[in-house]
Formats: C-alpha cells, structure tokens, sequence
C-alpha cells in the first residue's frame, strides 16, 4: 500500500470465493491480505491461498493506482487554493501616501498601484481604478478643463492613447520648464501637440518686426479663454 494509507476496500462479493474455503483456509486467506495491505510482501506455499488471493491482489492494484490518482489532484488543488490566499493577502488594503513638503514646485506619479501627485504643494491622491480617468485627473491636478477639452481633441485626432503613463511623461516635461502648466498645456494646443517635450519650447521662435512672441500670444490666448 501507498504509504500513510490506512485503509482497504474489502469487496462484498468476495463472499462467493470465501464460502468455498474451510475456516482454516478463509483464515489463512484473510491473514494473508492483511499481511499484504501492511506492505509485509507475504509469500504462501498453500495453492488455496494463492488461487484465492490472485483477483484480489489485481483489485488493490487498481484501488492502490485510483486513490494515489485522487491525492494528487487533491494535493494540486490544495497548493492552487493556498496560492491564490497567499496573493489576496499581498493586495494592497489601503493606498500609502507621502507627503512632501517643498518650496518648489513637484510632480511625483507613481501609477502602480496608485497614483499620488504634488503640484504646487497641493497633494493630490487619486486611488488607481480599473480605467484611468486621464481628464479628472488633470482637473484635479490644477489644470484649466476647457484646455484640457481641448488638448484632448487634439490626442484623438492624432490618435494618442489617454494612459496614465502617456500623462505621466507630459507631467514630468512640465516640471521641467518651470512654466505654469495651463500655459503649456495652451502652447501644446496652439501647436497640435498630442505630446510635450520640454526642448520643443526652445524651438518657437520671436516673431520679426518687435511683434509678439509666440508664447506671449499663448498667454493672450490663456486669458482669452478664461
């Protein structure tokens, strides 16, 4: 037998074999099976024995090969189940925040599990859901919503994907400018920027002739639509 099994099925039709043997013999019978579910590998001279023996000995096998098919699928299932408590018990139950206290202006995302911002020194914690919000987190972020409508028409018309990640970078090249960020965001619209990087603002021009430059007119234009 398969080890730490400690039971046998004995088969009520085995009756018809046993009522042909003596009591003696039925004995010697019984004796013998039980010295061969303990694994004790019994070997009998007595042709009685034997003969009556063999079908049960081929009824173990096939028991023995069911039931170690049966504990392994139990033992399998037994390590998927604790498996999947084991990664519930890692989720995150609450979302951490950290707070940073600076003088300059920050933008920090970290859109893993959640996303925390600091603009200004105003800390923003958006819990990341199931589909980001891409534009109620630039309103929360501080940004002006009619820019923002329309910096988005420009994204789809240049099929940009709103991710978390695509407002992760556009944040991080804000930072970089130290400009207010509705002002970029309206040069971006001004340019039909789907993206931003920080050098592109090196690349716009004075116009001739003393005349407006091209981000004074964006911030002619900030306050025009205000």
């Amino acid at each position: 037998m398969a080890e730490n099994k400690k039971s046998f099925v004995l088969y009520a039709d085995w009756i018809h074999t046993v009522e042909t043997l003596s009591d003696d013999e039925a004995g010697r019978l019984i004796k013998h099976v039980l010295r061969y579910v303990n694994d004790l590998n019994p070997i009998s001279d007595d042709k009685i024995v034997n003969l009556a023996f063999a079908p049960m000995k081929q009824q173990f096998k096939r028991d023995l090969s069911r039931w170690e098919t049966i504990r392994i699928k139990r033992s399998e299932a037994g390590k998927t189940s604790a498996d999947k408590r084991k990664q519930n018990q890692q989720l995150p139950t609450h979302v951490e925040s950290v707070q940073q206290s600076s003088t300059n202006p920050t933008v920090n995302v970290n859109v893993n599990d959640h996303v925390n911002v600091n603009v200004n020194d105003n800390n923003i914690l958006l819990k990341k859901e199931s589909k980001f919000e891409f534009k109620e987190t630039m309103i929360q972020l501080g940004f002006d919503e009619k820019l923002i409508s329309e910096w988005l028409m420009v994204r789809k018309t240049k099929k940009a994907t709103n991710t978390s990640t695509a407002l992760k970078s556009f944040l991080n090249q804000v930072k970089m400018t130290k400009k207010d960020k509705n002002e970029v965001l309206a040069i971006c619209i001004e340019n039909s920027w789907s993206g931003f990087k920080s050098e592109w603002l090196n690349n716009i021009k004075t116009q001739n002739g003393g005349k407006e430059t091209r981000i004074d007119a964006v911030s002619n234009y900030i306050n025009r639509n205000s």
